[in-house]
């Protein structure tokens, strides 16, 4: 969706058993590790993170923005937040409703000329939300360094626990789609990825994308990491698309917090993952728990 190196890395597991694929649906969508355990109720929206969040729309670029007051049509302004830990000061003019959603906007992005936008802007908060933590694509490592971050994302994809959803992928190739790193002032290092695996059977093709996030366990050995987040998304290949990294953030209650976008058959869904305390994270804000009339 973003300007990412791809890194394609197939391996393939022991096993060959196949299970009845499920019927063609609705994909499904499920947080595996750890529990579900989003910050308010459902529909609500997360007074911390400001009266907007926008990201550019995987259509044609232009912002697509959700607002806290559904009332108000006034210009926003906005911090545009990029891997690199750059922030770049923005306004966004709302245009239109998307899909009969109140909360959900098009919108168009002004800047001045002191401060242009910068070509690879993937999240917009209000000023002061959020600090930028930078963000380094496994593109951007040394090709050591990538390999092994790979094969241990690869191995905790694997490990995770099956569920009815996943049944049908047991024994299937495992790609490392994408992945990241970030570097917190704590001096934890911070993996992030996005995984899939395929069935093709030509009547039902099926994927099944993993997002994870693993971290380093300092009190079990240099070399011990653990998954401290992880969701599955699946269903019929052409109606799940998969996950991006907008952005890596420092909250202003000084918690760490990453922003995925996530594409399917309702639409772009953004999603909000906090770092509440070291090992342990958590669902805060989803744009998908947002009710829209139908």
């Amino acid at each position: 969706m973003k300007t990412h190196v791809l890194l394609l890395v197939t391996v393939v597991t022991l096993g060959c058993e196949r299970e009845k694929q499920p019927p063609a649906g609705r994909g499904t969508g499920a947080l595996v590790f750890p529990a579900p355990r989003a910050a308010g109720s459902a529909g609500t929206w997360d007074q911390s993170l400001g009266p907007v969040i926008a990201t550019p729309s995987i259509e044609n670029g232009a912002p697509l923005v959700f607002v806290r007051d559904t009332g108000n049509t006034r210009d926003l302004e906005v911090d545009l937040f990029t891997h690199d830990g750059q922030v770049a000061r923005a306004s966004l003019s709302q245009v239109a409703r998307r899909r009969e959603c109140a909360w959900e906007r098009s919108a168009v992005l002004t800047t001045s000329s002191k401060d242009p936008a910068p070509m690879a802007w993937a999240l917009a908060l209000a000023p002061g939300v959020a600090k930028a933590i930078a963000v380094d694509g496994v593109g951007e490592l040394l090709p050591r360094d990538s390999a092994i971050l790979v094969a241990r994302i690869h191995r905790l994809v694997n490990a995770l626990p099956d569920d009815s959803s996943s049944a049908p992928f047991r024994g299937l190739a495992t790609v490392v789609r994408d992945a990241w790193e970030i570097h917190l002032e704590d001096s934890s290092t911070i993996a992030l990825a996005v995984a899939t695996r395929t069935l093709n059977v030509e009547s039902n093709p099926r994927s099944e994308v993993t997002t994870i996030i693993i971290e380093l366990d300092r009190a079990a050995g240099q070399d011990e990491w653990r998954t401290v987040f992880a969701r599955r998304d699946s269903g019929p290949e052409d109606r799940v698309e998969g996950t991006d990294l907008l952005a890596a953030l420092r909250l202003r209650d000084e918690r760490t917090a990453v922003a995925f976008a996530r594409e399917n058959e309702q639409g772009l869904q953004l999603d909000v993952v906090e770092r509440t305390a070291p090992g342990n994270w958590r669902l805060r804000w989803s744009s998908a728990s947002l009710p829209c009339s139908p």
